[in-house]
């Protein structure tokens, strides 16, 4: 446990120096409560289902950032954010690790990358024995409107949304 929480301290070294962006800040924009409403991926794409509300609960403690997560009142997920570099642009990079509310074992670490309102998760799943990259597109318009898409890399040639929405913050 001790080795795992080196490692992972480690993972998280990025210190803010003088006159560099605070890489905690923008992940704040997550506290809050959202209206969730997705729509199909595809050309036939249609509303799904009524929205969903998102309570979003974050806080730093120290080197971690972490989200926990409850959509229509039912614990979903504990997100963990490390930074990890700033590149030349300006771009935030960030590893992630989701725990879940069903305790089952937390994938391998994800990525995250910043760059201005829009802001990029990619991972990897398996699929039998083929790897299938994933991506989450969040586009912020302000503080209060996300637009997202979550897509599958096709043939490692192009990205094909999966599902998409918007989520509004709840006032």
């Amino acid at each position: 446990m001790l080795v795992t929480l080196f490692v992972i301290a480690t993972i998280c070294g990025l210190n803010s120096k003088s006159g560099e962006p605070d890489p905690y800040e923008p992940l704040k924009l997550y506290d809050g409560t959202w209206k969730v409403q997705m729509v199909s991926g595809g050309t036939d794409k249609k509303t799904v289902d009524k929205p969903d509300v998102l309570s979003v609960h974050c806080a730093r403690t120290g080197k971690f950032f972490s989200c926990e997560q409850e959509l229509n009142g039912q614990p979903r997920a504990l997100v963990i954010f490390c930074p990890t570099a700033t590149s030349s642009s300006g771009a935030l990079e960030y590893r992630t690790l989701v725990a879940r509310a069903d305790l089952s074992k937390p994938d391998d670490w994800e990525h995250l990358v910043i760059e201005g309102d829009t802001w990029t998760y990619t991972w990897t799943q398996k699929d039998g024995d083929k790897v299938i990259s994933m991506r989450n597109v969040n586009h912020f318009a302000g503080k209060d409107r996300i637009h997202f898409a979550v897509q599958k890399l096709e043939d490692n040639a192009s990205w094909k949304t999966q599902v998409a929405g918007d989520e509004e913050r709840v006032k």
